[in-house]
């Protein structure tokens, strides 16, 4: 049988104001924003080529960053910005980080940190937290009557390890988490990318693994 293999793109951003540099909060301006509140978060469609993804992703971003314009904002895509412990927590306490379970995987076992919430406390000793915006690429294989077929534990661990190997200087100087992934209803998404990475060199490297397991 036949699968169709897609991919998707989830890229993160920092929204600041241009006159200070100051982050702002995207959803009180109506940005698509990831769960934390200090994001704003892009998703290409997900299609089985890789043309297709990129033209979606770039008409998604060109909208939002002509409106982040109009209000004197701009997209800031840094993989990190130290802040404040104090701001961590505001958004933290605001957006009901605690409550919030994290479901991210690692194909390591060595390693038990994630990004599941974006924000490392006491990252230095001046009492600041560390504030993180990555990238995440979707896989997902559907048969012909579109339902979803799972990947199994053995192809995860495959495109998983081979994005880390591909991307793992990027992944390290960014403060990024090798081997992390998250189980999704339409497949699993791969999380340990810094949001400032080349779309196409990802896309590539993606759909090149995908057909490959």
């Amino acid at each position: 049988m036949e699968l169709i293999k897609e991919i998707g793109l989830e890229r993160e951003f920092f929204l600041l104001r241009k006159d200070d540099d100051s982050i702002v909060e995207p959803i009180e301006y109506e940005f698509p924003a990831d769960i934390f509140g200090f994001l704003v978060e892009f998703r290409s469609k997900p299609w089985k080529h890789l043309n297709t993804v990129k033209m979606t992703w770039d008409m998604e971003k060109s909208y939002w960053r002509h409106r982040a314009d109009i209000f004197d904002m701009k997209f800031h895509d840094a993989p990190y910005m130290l802040v404040p412990n104090s701001t961590g927590q505001y958004f933290c306490n605001k957006y009901n980080g605690a409550n919030y379970p994290d479901c991210t995987k690692n194909i390591y076992k060595k390693i038990t940190g994630s990004h599941h919430l974006g924000i490392f406390f006491d990252w230095d000793s001046y009492g600041n937290c560390l504030l993180t915006a990555g990238m995440h690429v979707h896989f997902s294989q559907r048969d012909s009557k579109c339902n979803v077929i799972p990947f199994t534990d053995a192809q995860i661990m495959q495109i998983v390890k081979h994005m880390d190997d591909v991307f793992r200087p990027a992944i390290t100087a960014a403060h990024r988490i090798l081997g992390e992934w998250e189980p999704k209803k339409h497949g699993f998404e791969y999380r340990s990318l810094p949001c400032d990475i080349d779309e196409y060199h990802v896309l590539k490297e993606a759909f090149y693994i995908l057909r490959s397991v």
